[in-house]
Order: structure tokens, then C-alpha cells, then sequence
């Protein structure tokens, strides 16, 4: 869900169901105090900023001691999921950094119904090795909320989070948290070690490296951590992840062609892969790439998957297809632009094409 669409729930709504709960737990609470700190320029914020002024509008309303204020804001907390929920771990990383056991306490608690993954990143970089015994007592909850904090908050390159740098140059803390979670019985949690690893991997890919071939045929849980983790180095073609899952150069022809080689924005590129050998084709990772041209001219490099499985016959016909639509994350320019076939990780056959501006209605 894009982010003009996310910060549209922390919304006046919200702002009222939260007073009222606040007053169910704390009669004492002034709820049109509360109110009274959201003027009219609130709408104009986007996510964060709302998060962060209604996180301290509510403290301050509070007017207690950090810890009582803790101790209020667990019942009302429960009754918040999601991007909501993300304003009591807020709470905790703005005014409780002088508390920590306090606020971890709390930001376990909180979790529970959202997530403290980004409130918990001050105290990894403040309070190192007590944080780090927290989030490894929180590795064996029987919460998989906890556990999945356990990973998650300590990743060094989360989005929307600070990143911890300390942890790019050294990521040895991370890995008995998730030695502990790398069979866990949830997607969820295993998903978060993934990630996790897939952050590493992109300043310490030896590490993560040595870490998977220790790991992988241990465990099919384990072995789908290891895969989702590496699928950074799998797309930059790193010899050493592609040799791990047994890829190897194929004996084969390859062709590449195009339906046509202009397309216009919002258009479709539509393009065909023709695989021909002797014997079987065997183990395949088919991966295309283009080579995007940038709003400075600079040529963008992007990976996309095509295909991963055995193929047991000898040839194989595939059609795909790219739509030059922007998106959040990827714009679109016109100019020369060039499309790549990659087999087990080396190139095959390339392609030119002209991308062109939309026609004009």
C-alpha cells in the first residue's frame, strides 16, 4: 500500500478512538487537550510525521511519569493493530531512552499488536549489549510476535528504519539470534531472518555465505531462509551463491527476440526466449534484465526472474512481457535502452530497443 494511502489511518477517527480508550484505562486523561493538539496542518503531514506528533501529543496529554505512562498504555495499545499501532512504540523511543528496562519491557508488549521493529533501533545503538540479550531472550518466546522482533528489529538495513551501522561493519551480534530462529515454525519469523540475512549479505556477503552452506540441508524451513536470503546475490550473480544451489554454465543455444524494438511509454515490451540443447536442459535460473536509460542519461541496470525449476526436456519457448508504467519506486525515461538473458547466472544473447515518449492525445 503506497504511503499517501498508509498515513490516511492515522486519521481524526483514530485520534478519538485512542482518547476514548486512554480515558477507559486513565479517567484522568484530558481528551480535549488531546484533540486540541491536532490543528488543521495535520492533514498536510505524511506517515512519519503524523506518528511521531500524535505519539507526543499523547504523552504529553498523559502528563505521568514515563513508566506510569507504560503501564496505561499497555491496555490501550491492545486495542490498536498495524500502521496505528506503531504510535505506542513511538512513545517509547522518544521518551523513554533513559529507562531502558522500562521501555524494552514495553516495546515487547506493544509488538504484540503492531510492531516495535523501528522504536527498538535507539536502544540497539545506546544500549548494545543489553538490548542484544532482550532480543535474544525474545529468540525462545513462545510469542511469535516477540520472536519476530528478535530479527527484525536488529536488521541493519531495515526500511523506514535508522539504519545501524555498527551492524554493516559487524554483523556478528545478529547471528546467535538467528542461529535460535533458522527453523523457526513460522513464516513470519522466518521471513524476518531472511531479510535479515539478505541485509548482511550486502555488505558482508562472505559471511552470509559461509553461514548458508553451513546451514542448508539441514532443514527445509532452514533451506527456504537460505534461498530467500541470497536472492540479492543470486541477481547480482555471485558465483559463489549461484555454485551453493548447484547452478552451473549449461551447454546450450539461446535466442532473444523482440515483437518490436520501439515501444512507447505505457506500452508493452513483449520479447521471446528459445533454449535448444543435445540433453536434458537440466537445472535452470532464467533471469532477464534491462539496462534502463536514467533521467541523467546513465544507464540503470534491473534484474527480474524468469524461470527456476529442472527442465527435463531439451529445449524450451518462453514469452514475457514488461509494461513501462512508473511506479513509487521505478520511473520510466525515453531513450536507448537494452534487454538481457542471463542463464544460471551468465549472459546469453542481448536485445537493443528505443523506448519513446506516450503519444500525445
Amino acid at each position: 500500500m503506497a504511503a499517501a494511502l498508509l498515513k490516511e489511518q492515522i486519521n481524526s477517527t483514530l485520534l478519538n478512538a485512542i482518547a476514548a480508550r486512554c480515558q477507559q484505562y486513565y479517567p484522568a486523561f484530558d481528551t480535549a487537550a488531546f484533540l486540541q493538539k491536532f490543528n488543521d496542518d495535520f492533514h498536510t503531514l505524511e506517515l512519519k510525521q503524523r506518528i511521531n506528533h500524535t505519539s507526543t501529543s499523547l504523552y504529553q496529554t498523559l502528563d505521568l511519569p514515563f513508566g506510569k505512562a507504560c503501564a496505561v498504555l499497555k491496555p490501550v495499545s491492545s486495542h490498536f493493530s498495524g500502521i496505528p499501532g506503531f504510535i505506542f512504540p513511538e512513545i517509547v523511543a522518544q521518551f523513554g531512552l533513559e529507562q531502558p528496562e522500562v521501555a524494552l519491557d514495553a516495546l515487547g508488549h506493544f509488538t504484540r499488536f503492531s510492531t516495535s521493529e523501528f522504536a527498538i533501533r535507539p536502544f540497539i545503538q545506546r544500549y548494545t549489549a543489553k538490548t542484544f540479550a532482550q532480543l535474544l531472550a525474545w529468540a525462545e518466546a513462545d510469542d511469535h510476535h516477540l520472536r519476530r522482533l528478535a530479527s527484525e528489529g536488529c536488521r541493519p538495513r531495515l526500511p523506514w528504519g535508522t539504519a545501524l551501522k555498527a551492524l554493516q561493519r559487524d554483523a556478528s551480534p545478529i547471528l546467535p539470534i538467528l542461529e535460535k530462529l533458522k527453523a523457526d515454525p513460522s513464516d513470519y519469523v522466518r521471513r524476518s531472518v531472511a531479510n535479515n540475512l539478505n541485509d548482511i549479505s550486502k555488505d558482508q556477503p562472505e559471511l552470509v555465505l559461509a553461514l548458508a552452506a553451513r546451514w542448508q540441508g539441514n532443514n527445509d524451513r532452514t533451506d527456504w531462509i537460505i534461498k530467500h536470503a541470497l536472492r540479492t546475490l543470486l541477481k547480482q550473480r555471485h558465483s559463489q551463491a549461484l555454485a551453493l544451489f548447484g547452478y552451473q554454465t549449461p551447454a546450450l543455444h539461446a535466442s532473444l527476440s523482440l515483437d518490436c524494438t520501439q515501444v512507447r511509454m505505457g506500452q508493452q515490451l513483449q520479447f521471446q526466449v528459445q533454449l535448444q540443447s543435445q540433453a536434458p536442459l537440466g537445472k535452470l535460473r532464467l533471469e532477464y534484465a534491462i539496462d534502463f536509460t536514467g533521467k541523467n542519461g546513465k544507464s540503470r541496470h534491473k534484474v527480474f526472474q524468469l524461470l527456476e525449476r529442472t527442465v527435463t526436456e531439451p529445449t524450451l519457448q518462453l514469452q514475457r512481457s514488461y509494461r513501462f508504467v512508473d511506479m513509487t519506486t521505478r520511473k520510466h525515461y525515453p531513450g536507448p535502452h537494452q534487454l538481457h538473458l542471463f542463464i544460471n547466472g551468465q549472459p546469453y544473447a542481448s536485445a537493443p530497443f528505443e523506448l519513446q515518449p506516450a503519444q500525445s492525445s
